[in-house]
């Protein structure tokens, strides 16, 4: 790969003083945010064992649990992200937590297949607006070419979170039968906590924009509102901003790529816990330990991929490689009968997600640039998710009708070429429109 618009050395000093300054303010935040949310939405799948036992639940319906989350968060994530536009960032990201936080304790008293529906779609809707929210509220920090290396930064929360999650949780199973409580119960009822605290933390210490930041001086406010990645809080929020996105034909092509990435991410992800146990024959706790090893690769790879695009400036090859990698790794874990085969198959799927999460958000970020910016993220990530109802649906239905996860892990490799694909025509036309990483000032919507 080639560095013909010599993009890191094109970087202002005034820009490495702003995220000296964000690494140290506001990155480790919202990198914990990050973490904690991730942790809560995803532990269902380590607990989906002993929770499927205790509540009579199927493969399907489990399917469905893990899939409903997608439902509610779907249907209000543009609403949530107009909100935040129109009461600011530090109130609204506060309350999303403080809410997810109290819906995942509610989560360790269902007592039947219905609760648990109803939570975890409730769990949808607390959420809702959480991710996309931080992406706009980080944009507003940065420059184009600031963007991936922030944004990769704070998405490196998502796999730690993913391995580390699986460890915290396996190790809550450990609690069973304190105070007469099942192991899952403990886990849901513990996990909730930080997202309650951390939400309390932001509403008091965040500030909404860079101009409410005693910690930059006034040469970096003045220069963050020439070159950051701009948002018009003033009509972000109103209607007709839904209508102009939903027009433009932009908007569903990122969001149908973004779909058919989420598809194989989301069944691997609830999923794999299973699909250890299957390979490895072991028990629920002991899979949640070995499934952590697909996220820690992950964290290397999303490192490499940083510096790799910084450096080169160049986005189209590495988001489609990437995927087609992911591809050839879900395929192979599919096929292969050798556990450790199917392992490293499955690290390759996750790493190729993350690996071209950050890169991909960024292009979003520049292309909505403006007032269509809070509801053309919410409306990207809201319709993506419901790959995250789909996918493990379909997942559980095949497994049920098969006994094993081999022919669904096939189609989901299937939607990782796809996404390549598409990938590969986005990223040259986004390039094409906005002049790349290397743009001084990011072309508005």
């Amino acid at each position: 790969m080639t560095n013909p618009a010599g993009l890191a050395a094109a970087v202002p000093d005034i820009e490495d003083r702003i995220y000296r300054k964000m690494r140290r303010r506001l990155i480790p935040i919202v990198m914990l945010g990050l973490f904690i949310s991730n942790v809560d939405r995803i532990n269902i799948g380590v607990l989906a064992g002993p929770m499927s036992l205790d509540l009579g639940l199927t493969a399907a319906a489990f399917g469905l649990a893990a899939g409903l989350f997608a439902v509610g968060y779907s249907l209000f994530e543009i609403p949530s992200n107009m909100a935040l536009a129109k009461f600011g960032a530090r109130r609204w990201i506060a309350r999303i937590m403080v809410s997810w936080g109290a819906v995942t304790m509610l989560l360790g008293t269902v007592q039947n297949e219905l609760s648990l529906h109803i939570l975890r779609a409730l769990l949808g809707v607390a959420e809702a607006g959480f991710v996309p929210g931080v992406l706009l509220y980080m944009a507003i920090w940065c420059p184009p070419r600031m963007l991936p290396k922030t944004y990769s930064m704070m998405n490196l929360a998502v796999p730690v979170a993913l391995a580390l999650g699986s460890v915290l949780t396996s190790t809550l199973l450990g609690l069973h039968g304190l105070l007469g409580l099942a192991g899952w119960r403990w886990a849901f009822l513990l996990e909730g906590i930080p997202a309650v605290l951390l939400g309390v933390y932001i509403w008091f210490r965040f500030p909404n924009t860079p101009a409410d930041a005693g910690w930059l001086d006034a040469d970096e406010k003045a220069y963050l509102a020439e070159a950051g990645v701009q948002t018009d809080n003033t009509r972000a929020h109103r209607f007709e901003q839904l209508g102009a996105v939903l027009r433009r034909p932009a908007a569903w092509m990122f969001t149908l790529t973004y779909f058919c990435m989420g598809l194989g991410y989301w069944t691997t992800i609830y999923f794999l816990p299973t699909i250890v146990r299957e390979q490895f024959g072991l028990d629920a706790a002991a899979a949640g330990f070995v499934s952590a090893i697909p996220w820690a690769f992950s964290v290397l790879v999303m490192l490499a991929v940083m510096r790799s695009v910084t450096r080169t400036g160049d986005r189209t090859w590495h988001l489609t490689i990437l995927q087609l990698v992911g591809a050839v790794g879900v395929f192979v874990a599919a096929s292969t009968g050798t556990p450790v085969l199917a392992l490293i198959g499955l690290s390759l799927g996750g790493a190729s997600f993350f690996g071209t999460l950050s890169t991909w958000q960024s292009m979003q970020a520049q292309v909505f640039a403006g007032d269509q910016a809070a509801v053309a993220l919410g409306m990207i990530t809201g319709f993506t998710s419901l790959s995250g109802l789909l996918g493990p649906s379909v997942m559980g239905v095949i497994k049920d009708a098969t006994g094993s996860t081999h022919t669904g892990l096939l189609i989901m490799s299937g939607f990782f070429v796809a996404a390549a694909v598409l990938m590969f025509f986005v990223s040259r036309w986004t390039d094409r429109v906005t002049g790349g990483l290397a743009a001084r000032v990011p072309v508005p919507a």
